[in-house]
């Protein structure tokens, strides 16, 4: 009996001893990996001080004829700001993370206005992508951001919001609508569809006080679009990654499964971005309408194939009560209106730090290419000029060569 005894409290020793080693081992892997990003979010929050951003007003031609593909090559100039691939010096001593741009619109009454906010030090790269291909436009760095009219706690007693982050509705890999599907529609010129002419109507119909803001945030997403749409593809074709010889019998796929393995490889053939596109409707409490909102969030339904993808507002960012979240409703809807508007006018991604996405749920940017965001955001053609769009007030040129020259 003293033998079982022994035995017994040899095993309860093992077994106790072995539960130490695991919370042990836990809680050294769980506080190695909280420093690591504390020391990462306060590195990165050092190196974002440093930086400074200038808001540039752009005002295209009145005469704008320049379909969207015009704009895929300025999106694909753009991409100069990326570093292929911060060094893990430069990341972790002195916080150095990519570089983002901020393409904005911004519509009031009096008509809509477009900007970006960008690196100083990146100035030029804009500018001479846009003259490039827009040579008519102006551009003119302004002194007070828009967003600063308004107060940093909103809402509050005198101004309310509706927001939302739109993301792809399913895996980046797969694309959405673009400008040569609509191009491709027309049959005559007069029937041309301008793709931002939908948002463009919402945008200059606003009355009194109310404000919508439109923000297409991106940064340089190297190759994360390609090595997502391998997997896809691996996916679909029956493939496994991590097996160096696949066994099985290769997988029969039909035409529409070809068909979407050919979008998902033109897709990531083109240079891509991390993005998230934000909306934002502001106006006086006593005169607050969701109306616009809806409606504007409803002009990303034409960008969805059945088969592909869409653009959907995400559920953890849009501005309406949680249906499934009785306690204090009202409360989580508050923080979820300031952190959309937080992050918008502090152009973030997501508003979370590194440490706060251990255990804090977040939405991550959409993988979209230059053809996908040249179709999202672009100038509107001179069809679509009647809807208070800001503009050049004329078309600038070089002197005629015969101009006389006083001596």
């Amino acid at each position: 009996m003293e033998v079982i005894a022994g035995l017994e409290g040899y095993i309860n020793n093992v077994i106790l001893g072995t539960f130490a080693v695991i919370v042990v081992f836990l809680f050294l892997r769980f506080l190695i990996t909280f420093s690591k990003n504390w020391w990462l979010d306060e590195s990165q929050a050092k190196f974002a001080a440093s930086i400074k951003y200038i808001i540039l007003e752009i005002k295209f031609s009145r005469d704008n004829e320049v379909f969207p593909k015009a704009m895929e090559q300025v999106f694909a100039s753009f991409y100069q700001i990326y570093s292929f691939g911060i060094k893990p010096e430069k990341k972790w001593f002195e916080g150095q993370f990519e570089e983002k741009i901020s393409i904005e619109m911004m519509s009031s009454k009096e008509g809509i206005r477009f900007f970006i906010r960008v690196n100083k030090k990146n100035r030029s790269i804009i500018e001479s992508a846009i003259f490039s291909q827009y040579p008519g436009t102006e551009i003119t760095e302004v002194d007070k951001d828009y967003v600063s009219e308004f107060p940093d706690d909103i809402p509050n007693e005198q101004y309310d919001i509706m927001g939302a982050d739109m993301i792809l509705g399913k895996n980046s890999a797969y694309p959405i609508k673009t400008y040569p599907y609509f191009l491709g529609e027309r049959k005559y010129e007069e029937q041309e569809i301008d793709p931002i002419a939908m948002l463009a109507e919402v945008m200059s119909n606003l009355k009194g006080n109310e404000q919508m803001w439109v923000q297409l945030l991106i940064s340089p997403a190297g190759d994360a679009l390609k090595d997502t749409a391998k997997k896809v593809i691996a996916e679909k074709m029956g493939k496994k990654e991590d097996s160096k010889k696949n066994e099985e019998k290769p997988k029969t796929l039909s035409a529409a499964d070809n068909e979407v393995i050919r979008a998902i490889e033109t897709k990531a053939a083109k240079l891509a971005f991390k993005a998230i596109i934000r909306i934002i409707c502001i106006d006086q409490k006593d005169t607050f309408s969701g109306s616009n909102f809806k409606a504007a969030t409803s002009a990303f339904q034409q960008f969805g194939i059945q088969n592909l993808n869409f653009i959907r507002p995400a559920a953890l960012t849009i501005t309406v009560p949680d249906r499934f979240y009785v306690m204090n409703k009202k409360q989580k809807l508050l923080r979820k209106k300031r952190l959309i508007y937080t992050n918008y006018i502090k152009r973030n991604f997501t508003g979370s730090t590194n440490v706060e996405e251990m255990y804090k749920k977040y939405i991550s940017p959409s993988l979209m290419n230059v053809e996908e965001l040249a179709t999202i955001f672009h100038p509107p053609t001179k069809r679509v000029m009647t809807t208070g769009l800001g503009q050049a007030q004329s078309k600038k040129g070089a002197p005629p060569t015969n101009l006389p020259i006083e001596e």
